[in-house]
């Protein structure tokens, strides 16, 4: 970390504190699944922070992965209601071809069909091109309802979707995932646009930071509580079951964390071996903010299963991740393949 990365690392968190105030954690039972915080995602475009990652030529503000991945910790510790994740990775592919300055400035949302790229183990595109036009369904868009393009990868290729197309059909449906609200979209001869080529080392990075920052928000407020809360006349983590079940979920996350930062430099460096280094971070981080998750909710006792309590937002999150990443036996077999080839 270098003392621009920090610099990056506190202003992103600085506005994340601030719309926190007026969208805190966990949300009412009533604003779960509310769509996009307009005004944080201008205030993010703003500041560059969406295009971080692009090059200036293409409209963006210049910077690597390793920018990309201090933003996306921040975002994971914070979990507001902005697509960072799927928006930076569905740049990443848009910029290859386009000039992406109506994303950047924040005029236009792009998001990623997450459920169709390839850099997932298991995970078959459920569109089928036919010339310039595609037909299937996307059965969890995040963010699908308030983004006006939509990045999918269909027989080998990505390419962007306009969602206010004739042949598109969008609806809410539930989501694990209470920050995070997901939208099936039918496509029945919209038109595509092809886009990029594979950009998985980036996607997979930017997704290990974000679990890094909701494994470490979690482990934070456990550690914190466990200082406060007394029982027997002492405080809890002086408890030699508990301060050893938190201290190891420090070394995990921080082993992860160290993972996500090498895969970083690889990638931004074009070194070889990008795409081993990004998925061995991702199981790492998966893994981890799993776990941590799990064990902090645990280390709060009866209130951290409360909805009033944020400890099961920070689970869900990391389950949704995890679902979406596959398993770790998937990943490390696609390591595996990968290194053997």
């Amino acid at each position: 970390m270098t003392d621009e990365l920090r610099e990056l690392a506190e202003s992103a968190r600085r506005m994340l504190a601030d719309a926190a105030r007026t969208a805190p954690l966990p949300p009412s039972w009533d604003a779960v699944g509310a769509g996009l915080d307009r005004p944080l995602w201008q205030t993010f475009a703003d500041a560059g922070l969406l295009g971080l990652g692009v090059a200036e030529d293409r409209g963006g503000s210049g910077g690597g992965v390793r920018e990309l991945c201090v933003v996306a910790e921040e975002v994971g510790a914070a979990l507001p209601r902005i697509p960072f994740a799927a928006a930076v990775s569905a740049l990443a592919a848009l910029e290859v071809v386009h000039t992406v300055d109506n994303f950047v400035d924040g005029s236009s949302v792009a998001v990623s069909a997450w459920e169709t790229f390839p850099v997932f183990p298991g995970h078959r595109s459920p569109l089928r091109l036919d010339g310039s036009t595609v037909d299937g369904v996307l059965r969890a868009v995040p963010f699908g309802l308030d983004a006006d393009f939509v990045v999918a990868a269909v027989e080998g290729r990505f390419v962007r979707i306009d969602l206010s197309a004739a042949g598109v059909r969008r609806e809410s449906v539930g989501a694990f995932d209470v920050v995070e609200p997901v939208a099936q979209v039918t496509l029945t001869g919209a038109p595509v646009v092809e886009v990029a080529a594979d950009v998985s080392a980036r996607v997979l990075s930017v997704l290990a930071a974000e679990l890094i920052g909701t494994g470490q928000r979690a482990l934070d407020g456990a550690v914190d509580y466990a200082k406060q809360r007394r029982q027997f006349g002492r405080a809890i983590g002086s408890f030699q079951a508990l301060k050893h079940l938190l201290a190891d979920r420090f070394v995990q996350l921080d082993a992860a964390r160290l993972l996500v930062f090498e895969a970083a430099s690889v990638v931004d460096s074009g070194r070889p071996g990008a795409l081993a280094a990004a998925r061995t971070a991702v199981v790492a981080a998966s893994d981890a903010a799993d776990a941590t998750t799990r064990d902090a909710l645990q280390a709060h006792g009866g209130i951290g299963f409360t909805w009033e309590h944020p400890s099961h937002v920070y689970l869900k999150h990391a389950r949704a991740r995890r679902q979406l990443l596959g398993s770790a036996a998937r990943q490390l077999d696609a390591v595996a393949e990968h290194v053997f080839a």
